[in-house]
Formats: C-alpha cells, structure tokens, sequence
C-alpha cells in the first residue's frame, strides 16, 4: 500500500484577503498573546474600526501553530439564532446530516480538536453567541475562541480587547515621518489603488494629515474618503469633508464622538453616490453575504426601476470604484459583498423609502427563479457548476427563506422555494437547516395542493435519511393523503416519499413496491431528472430485497438517461450501488472499476455523503486481497460519517456488509495492526482517501525553495523530536505533556520546522517525516 500520511491536515476556512493589511502590529502581538493566556478574546470596538480583519490577520498568524487549524464563522448574515450552531457546522464543514443536530453534535466534534474559531459579527446575536461559546469552551479544552463584537459577550473566562482606531500624526508631525503613523499609511496605501502614482509631498501633506485626524483614524472611514482622490486633490477633499460635516445630523450629541464620526463619514458617502447609485446601494442591502451579477440585474429593476445590465454594470463598477462594494472571485465566478456598516445603512435607508418588502420580494422570486433554471439544467454537463453556485448563495437562501415567513402572503412563494432546496440539501448536509424551513413554512401553507405535496415529499425524504423515522411516517403519510386528492400525476410524488421511508426503515418489498408506481407515473409524461432519481433509488431497495438483476437493470437505466444527458450526481450513486450488486454477484474486477468512475466523480463534487459510501465499498471489496487497505479505507469512512453527524447504521441494507468487513479485517490483521492502518485512514483528508481507494500513491508536498533529503540536518534536536510527535497525530497540548513543555513553547518548535522546511501543514511535516525517518 502506497505511503500515506499520519496526521490530517490543519484546516483553514479564512476567507481572502483582497487589500493589504496596514499596521496594527502591536495589537496582532497583544490578540496572540492573550489567546495564549484564555480561551476566549473578544475583540471589541465601533462598527468600522477594523475588527475582523485584526481577527483574520490574528487568524493567519496562528493557523498552523492550531493542530487543527482555524476556523472562520461569519455570523453577520445570520438572523435567527436557531441556525448559529448549523452555520457553525458549515463553516467546520460538517455536513449535519443527523436529525439532532445542534450545539450538542458540535460538542463532540470539537471535543478531541485543538482549533481556533472565530465568530465574527456577534452583536445582533449576542446572547445566543455567549451561550454557544461558553458551552464549547466548557466541553472542549482544545478549543479557543476569537470573537468580535461591538459589545462583550460576558461570560466567564473572556478577555476583551478593544480595537482603537488607528494611529494619527498630530498636526507637527515631520514629513518623513508622517508614514510611521498606521492611519496615514493605510490611506495613502489605498489611495494608491485608485491613482497609482500618488506620493505624500510637501504640498498634500498638511491635506493628508487633517483628513486622517478628521476621520479619526477610523479604517473604513479612510478607505470609503480614498477613493474619493481618483478625480480630486487631497486639498479639496479635505474641503468637501469638512463642508459636509457641517451640514450633518450627526444623531445624539451624548454618543461617542468617533461613532458619530464613522455615521457622518457614511452619510457623506452616500451623499457622494448620483441618485440611481444610491439607489442600488439601498436595494443591495437586502442581500446577506456575496452576491452576483444576474441576482443585482434582477433586484435593480425592483421597485418598478427598468435598468438595463449595461447601465446596472455601469453602476455597480461605480460603487465598487467608491468601496461601497468590494469584488470577490469564487468558482471562478465575480461575487460583490457591502461592509456590514454599509450594508446597515443602506437598509436603512430602504426602509425610509418604504421599499424594505417590495425589494425583499424581488429578492425571493429570484432565488424561486434561480433554483428553477438549476432545476432546467440540472440533467447536464452544468450540473456541478449549479451545485457550486447553490453552495454559494446559502446566505441569500437564508434571506430569501426569512422574508417569506414573515411576510404576510409569501409563505406558498416560500414553501416552493424550501422544497426545491431538497437536492441542496441531500449534496452539502444542510438536512437540518432545510427541514427547519419546511417545518416553519408547512405550519404557515396548510391548504392542500401540489405546492404543499412538493413540501411534504421533500420534508419526508431529508427525515428519512437523518434516521428521524416517526417524522418520515407521519410525512409520507400526509403525501398520500394529499395525492389521493389531486390529479394523478400528483401520485408520483407520494409514491416516490414512501419509498425513501420505507427504504430507511428496512422494509425492501414494499418500498420496490412504492417506487415502482411512481416509475408508471414517471414514464408517462414525468421529467428525465426525477426518473433517473427514482431508478436509482429502485436498484437500491430491489437489491436489499435480494433481486440483483432487477437492481442492475435499474442502475443501467438510470446511467443510461444521466449518461446521455451529462449529469454527475444521481450518476455517482448509480456507480456506487451497481458495483455493489455486481460484487455480490461475483465479478470483483468490474465492481472495482465501477467504484473507481464513481469516484472519479467524486473528485468533481464536494459531495461527503457519495465519498463515504464508495470508501465503505472499496473497503469491503478489498477485504480479503488488502486488508489494511481495506482497514484504512473503513477509517477514512468513518471520518466521513463524524463529520457529517451520522453514520451507515441508518441505511438497515448496509449494515451488515460493514460489520462483516470489520469483522473479517480485524481477524486477518490482529486488533493492534487494524487499529493502526484504521488511525491512519482517520487521519487523511477526501484527496488521500480518493487516493488509497485508488490505490495511487499520494503526491508529496513539495516546495522548491524547501530541502528534501537534507532537511534533517535544519531542524534542532527538540524540533525533530517534536515534528516526529506531529506526526504520530498529537496534539501541542499533548506533546507539551508528553516533553513537559509549555503549550506554547510546542507551538514555536512546530512554527519553525515548518518555516525551514518550506511546509504550510502539519500533514506535509507528518509526510516528511514519514519519508526521512532518522538513520
């Protein structure tokens, strides 16, 4: 078996950063050091002051001294509480596959982990913020947390840091040493941006200076007046802002000054912005998080505004040259985010307008929309760039879902929109989260007709998979009830609910039976996407009834119709199921070829579920010819099924080919050799585990600025030993303890074996390790 790593790799869910970070040295050094001393800092301070791009930068300086790594929860686009814990898990990356989902399963996540999370944007939900946090820090004593907020979450055991504006000359200060101050820097930096060859002379200096005292400090203050330069001398700016702040209701004389600062600097933004700029900034305000360009075509020509896209590009260009926008690349796709300061303020404003629910409204037809045009295209070649866009827009799902449940008159528009997130759900584990809408939207569309059937077929399908059985009878129930009184194609629907139920709940025959019907209903007049979905689940249940053939046709029809049309999904799961039947009936050489396209399908979709099931079969498959492969394999499964928060138990057809594997392995190896080639499936990431099932041996990392062979002769006595301990998979704490040193004397060993070796993880330490054991 090819050499594999010991330890997993540290993870990192940072987001980019997009500009330069300017100063801020003495406060990243104070953050680091209190983190060292407590397990929860809270960064405090005025919307505006920089506070989480110092938690970022905190952040990127402590990722690899993290065993396993840092972890980045944005929390800002969040409005009910009751989701923290699942937009915790997704920025974890744990797919919550299991019906009791919550703070709990988060617990036993993080229990064994040494990581740093960072929950940014506490304020509009502090209380529960401060519950999650002190439940976490209480259950898990790896675990520290970096918070920032505009006010603490008081509870135990927190030390809070303000985060003061930036450092500002005052009026003597010399030229030449006007730069050391971290305001100036920061704004002529940006500055920059927009007119490159800008310098500080004799001439703009006194202008400079004023601009950065009069905006005290304040880094988006001096970013959003930056701008401003690309048309204009720092001298009439300084005029303009002075002119403006004249004219400004800066709100209650009783607030901190550099609050009513940061509120006049906004206002004069917007004041800067032509109507129809202004305008958009307003109606942008409705979305949460990244949004993109057809989604702001689409909004723009709300409110009964007819913008064409060439005049909306034109004016989102405009707010992104003023920084009321900032660009973001993701999938390859340009994504636009609004400071939450700005964000606030424009919905502000929207509302002052009265067009708070009709924009909203814009907002829900077009994910309705998009959604659609991903269900059009979902039988393609572009399925997985919809599947990638779906995952990109959960934050605008989440607004969209909010309006129609609190909006009078929406919920039916809502219902719809739930409902269609059911394949969403299926591929990233948003079991939970998508169930809490059907649930709340279910209770608010209790008339009968097809758009509650569609709800209720979805709500039955995501129960049955998350083992919740009591739920899944009562909805598949209700669908029949509800089929029994519509058109006949309706049946489908129900049928097609009752076979997930019943499949989940181990009765094969009758299941075969349901989902045969709904194939007849299907056929006649149905689309290719739901059929192909259905034959797949049809080879599944005709399989554990023990009719092979009868499940090898089905799989062949289903990959016939995903075959000819180019999708990837349904067709993965065909793959993995049919080599199972085909193994079961003695042809070990095409089950492991059908495995091997399976997952090379896998490596396309970031989709956990279909990885773990095709591990589990190339585990059972290799049993007898490579038992610690197979071993490996099991393990690296097993990792799957933790963080997804389930396991194979709640599929009864699967059951016993795993514990017949386990069973099998473990008397082949001896418990002492199992256990460790298991360890070490544990401990690989999805692309080594692809890797082990595929028997291809893992590329090393490698840098070419890093020694290979002589590498050893870099490192310190005490930093070998501990690089040696890194990869046995222990934890800082735990080689403090095992060397009796201090946590953070660890980290600084582990911080320079990987800086001289020219390594970003602990994995390619491990790996290194691995490949030059000492002579």
């Amino acid at each position: 078996m090819s050499q594999l790593a010991a330890a997993p790799a540290a993870r990192s869910s940072l987001p980019a950063e997009l500009t330069e970070f300017v100063g801020r040295r003495q406060d990243r050094a104070d953050v680091r050091r209190l983190l060292t001393e407590a397990r929860l800092v809270t960064l405090t301070g005025l919307g505006g002051v920089g506070k989480t791009r110092l938690a970022l930068r905190v952040a990127a300086d402590l990722q690899r001294a993290m065993h396993d790594g840092v972890c980045f929860v944005p929390l800002a686009e969040l409005s009910s509480p009751e989701l923290i814990p699942e937009a915790t898990a997704t920025a974890l990356g744990i797919h919550d596959r299991s019906s009791e989902f919550g703070t709990i399963r988060l617990t036993e996540y993080l229990r064994d982990r040494e990581l740093l999370l960072v929950l940014d944007n506490c304020e509009h939900l502090i209380d529960d913020c401060a519950i999650l946090a002190d439940t976490l820090l209480r259950t898990c004593p790896g675990l520290h947390v970096l918070a920032t907020s505009r006010e603490p979450l008081r509870i135990a055991g927190e030390v809070i840091r303000p985060v003061t504006p930036l450092s500002i000359p005052d009026s003597a200060t010399e030229l030449t040493t006007l730069q050391d101050y971290e305001a100036v820097r920061l704004f002529v930096e940006r500055v920059r941006q927009v007119a490159p060859g800008f310098e500080l002379d004799g001439e703009n200096r006194a202008a400079v200076l004023e601009i950065c005292r009069h905006l005290e400090g304040i880094p988006l203050a001096l970013e959003l007046a930056a701008t401003r330069l690309r048309a204009t001398s720092p001298g009439e700016l300084l005029t303009r802002l002075r002119d403006h702040w004249q004219l400004l209701d800066l709100g209650s004389r009783n607030a901190p000054e550099r609050h009513r600062t940061m509120s006049a600097c906004t206002e004069w933004s917007y004041a800067q912005c032509t109507p129809a700029e202004a305008g958009l900034w307003e109606r942008l305000s409705v979305f949460a998080g990244r949004v993109e360009m057809d989604a702001i075509e689409h909004v723009a020509s709300a409110n009964g505004a007819s913008v064409s896209p060439e005049a909306t590009a034109d004016l989102v260009q405009a707010l992104v040259d003023k920084s009321i926008l900032t660009v973001e690349v993701a999938d390859g796709r340009t994504q636009f985010r609004m400071h939450e300061v700005l964000r606030q303020y424009g919905a502000t404003r929207l509302a002052s307008t009265g067009s708070v629910a009709e924009t909203r409204r814009a907002l829900l037809t077009f994910y309705i929309d998009l959604l659609g045009r991903a269900d059009a295209e979902w039988m393609s070649p572009r399925q997985i760039g919809w599947m990638r866009r779906l995952r990109r827009e959960d934050a605008n799902f989440r607004t969209a879902l909010e309006f129609a449940a609190t909006e009078p008159g929406e919920a039916a528009s809502g219902l719809e929109l739930a409902a269609r997130l059911r394949k969403y759900a299926i591929a990233y584990g948003a079991f939970t989260e998508v169930r809490y809408w059907l649930r709340r939207l279910l209770d608010l569309v209790p008339e009968p007709g097809l758009g509650r059937l569609r709800g209720v077929r979805a709500a039955c399908g995501l129960a049955a998979l998350q083992g919740d059985r009591q739920a899944a009878a009562a909805l598949a129930a209700e669908a029949r009830e509800l089929a029994d009184g519509l058109p006949p194609p309706a049946t489908w629907l129900a049928d097609q609910a009752a076979g997930w139920q019943l499949m989940f709940l181990g009765e094969h025959e009758a299941c075969v039976q349901r989902l045969e019907s709904a194939l007849i209903a299907l056929e006649d007049g149905g689309n290719a996407r739901d059929i192909a979905e259905t034959y797949t689940l049809l080879g599944m249940a005709r399989a554990f009834a023990g009719d092979l053939s009868g499940a090898a046709a089905a799989h062949e029809r289903s990959l016939a119709i995903c075959e000819a049309s180019g999708e990837s999904w349904c067709r993965s799961f065909s793959l993995w199921h049919l080599g199972l039947v085909v193994w079961a009936g003695g042809d070990l050489v095409r089950a492991i070829e059908l495995e091997r396209q399976s997952l090379e399908l896998q490596r396309l979709m970031d989709e956990g579920l279909g990885l773990a099931l095709c591990l589990e079969a190339c585990a059972w498959m290799h049993a007898a010819d490579d038992p610690r492969r197979s071993a490996t394999l099991l393990g690296a499964a097993d990792r799957l099924w933790h963080v997804m928060a389930t396991s194979l138990e709640v599929l009864p057809g699967l059951t016993p080919l795993r514990h017949g594997c386990e069973t099998a392995v473990r008397a082949s190896l001896g418990n002492d050799q199992f256990q460790s080639s298991y360890d070490a499936g544990l401990a690989m990431d999805e692309g080594t585990a692809i890797a082990c099932a595929l028997d291809e041996k893992p590329t090393s990392p490698t840098n070419t600025g890093a020694p290979t062979e002589g590498g050893a002769t870099l490192l310190t006595k005490r930093e070998r030993q501990v690089a040696e301990l890194v990869a046995t998979g222990l934890t800082n704490q735990e080689i403090a303890g095992k060397l009796v040193l201090s946590r953070r004397t660890v980290e600084g060993h582990v911080e320079r074996a990987l800086t001289k070796l020219g390594f970003s993880s602990r994995t390619q330490l491990a790996l290194w390790v691995s490949e030059h054991p000492r002579s």
